[in-house]
């Protein structure tokens, strides 16, 4: 049921001679309530669901004071506010617990890139150092055989090193945003559910 057909149900429902100013002032409330949660990104179908039924919003409305004609809905307005003053007045209890939850997460953030930082860093230096020393083999022979067979084979190790540290870094860089996004994921739904849940 959408907006349209909501306030049609009510004009239904709604009893016979009440004055005409108090009727439209009960279905422009309903309507801007519809509006409002529709501005809060519900849709009108979901707004309408949250109000309840027609027939039982007309049960209880009094038409005498129309503006208290949906007192659940006055009840959490009166929560929110509630709940909002009580953040402000606990943000130092609060604010410093949320500031120590931040700084591990972001710890627990930097120890989930540190391996691969390390395996990058020791790919970059078996490879650069492999590399260097199978060019500079050729002058190493002019000491001796011994010394430049020595030399290129320490060069050949060291890049091979450097290859698997490379092919580690790439796995190691495909977990890590992995791990990151379904952690980034998790706690975001669970930001949105904690809002929706308090009602802002």
């Amino acid at each position: 049921m959408d907006r349209k057909q909501f306030l049609a149900a009510l004009i239904g429902y709604l009893p016979q001679g009440i004055d005409e100013m108090e009727k439209s002032e009960f279905l422009e409330y309903y309507d801007t309530l519809i509006r409002d949660f529709v501005a809060d990104g519900y849709t009108e179908e979901e707004a309408v669901a949250m109000i309840g039924d027609p027939r039982e919003v007309v049960a209880q409305a009094e038409f005498t004071q129309v503006r208290t004609a949906f007192p659940r809905y006055r009840e959490k307005q009166r929560l929110s506010v509630g709940i909002l003053l009580l953040l402000i007045l606990g943000f130092p209890l609060w604010g410093s617990l949320l500031l120590a939850a931040v700084c591990l997460l972001f710890s627990a953030y930097l120890l989930l890139w540190t391996p691969l930082l390390v395996i990058a860093s020791l790919a970059f230096g078996f490879t650069l150092g492999g590399g260097g020393a199978m060019l500079l083999s050729p002058l190493a022979f002019f000491d001796g055989l011994a010394i430049g067979m020595a030399q290129l084979g320490s060069g050949m190790l060291l890049l091979a090193l450097g290859l698997v540290c490379c092919y580690l870094t790439r796995r190691c860089l495909t977990w890590s945003i992995v791990i990151t996004k379904n952690t980034l994921g998790f706690f975001a739904n669970l930001l949105k559910r904690s809002v929706a849940g308090y009602g802002f």
